[in-house]
């Protein structure tokens, strides 16, 4: 079942998104999770990440202060004009945030302040 509903979301998000936002949002998923790591476990800055972009790609879209024009090929804007996470902008734009905010050091785990006695 669960198996199935992962299938499910998956098809949806193929057809629904285009193959090439793929990389770009993994990765950005991939540089929230870090960011989340960073800030031990608190979700509240990588929602805000994730929201602030939403929101500024909307002002854009809607606002007509971002117009698409068709001159450059498609592998660098993406099928789907306007999604920042397609295309070879938003690849490399998600490629340089999951290298910035990623840990790549392990972070320290806490003792709990207990000694076994052996």
């Amino acid at each position: 079942m669960v198996i199935a509903s992962h299938l499910r979301i998956f098809l949806q998000f193929c057809f629904f998104r285009s193959l090439w936002a793929m990389p770009g949002l993994w990765l950005f998923s991939l540089a929230l999770a870090g960011f989340r790591q960073r800030s031990k476990g608190s979700l509240s800055i990588p929602i805000g990440l994730r929201t602030g972009i939403m929101a500024s790609s909307f002002v854009l879209q809607t606002g007509g202060l971002l117009t698409y024009k068709p001159n450059y090929p498609v592998w660098v804007t993406g099928t789907h004009p306007l999604q920042p996470f397609s295309g070879a902008i938003g690849l490399a734009f998600s490629l340089l945030m999951a290298i910035f905010l990623y840990p790549w050091q392990p972070l320290e785990e806490k003792s709990l302040g207990r000694a076994t006695q052996g």
